[in-house]
């Protein structure tokens, strides 16, 4: 399954970017990438895992280490609908 976490941060601010920059997947996840964006979210990690909740582990870890708000979507190709 496809995730794409969205973040928001709430403080740390160097400190979490050097954390995501780091960032390395625990066991049954895989990170695609992971980019700092401009707007609304000032990051997002593509990944995949094998479960839902797999992903929501993985997705607050991140959130409790980095202080970072997150919001995660499940994603679906196109061609697959």
């Amino acid at each position: 399954m496809l995730f794409i976490t969205l973040l928001i941060p709430k403080g740390k601010g160097e400190e979490a970017v050097e954390y995501l920059k780091k960032l390395k997947a625990p066991k049954g996840i895989t990170i695609h990438n992971i980019y700092f964006t401009f707007g609304r979210y000032d990051g997002i990690i593509v990944f995949e895992a094998p479960t839902t909740k797999a992903a929501m582990d993985f997705t607050m870890k991140i959130g409790f280490a980095t202080h970072y708000t997150t919001e995660t979507l499940t994603a679906v190709e196109a061609k697959e609908i």
